[in-house]
């Protein structure tokens, strides 16, 4: 088993105190096509790190389901039911 930095570890709390946030914020619904936000749910940057956006930060984050988020970054998902 490998271990987690205390800093990884600083981090993730951070990143699930968001998505938590997040959730609330967006009533649990998807960003996108308000659909229900459950197991199958993506936080999405809006400004990617690779373009100097900070994952971390409210402003830059919503909460997608796996098929908007896919769509967000040209994938064609199917959505079942």
């Amino acid at each position: 088993m490998k271990c987690i930095s205390a800093k990884k570890q600083a981090q993730l709390k951070v990143e699930k105190e968001l998505t938590a946030l997040l959730y609330e914020k967006q009533g649990g619904l998807c960003a996108d096509c308000k659909c229900a936000l459950g197991w199958g749910s993506a936080k999405h940057e809006i400004k990617h790190r690779s373009q100097g956006g900070d994952p971390i930060d409210e402003a830059n984050t919503i909460l997608l389901c796996l098929v908007c988020h896919g769509a967000r970054h040209g994938q064609n998902l199917i959505r079942e039911g």
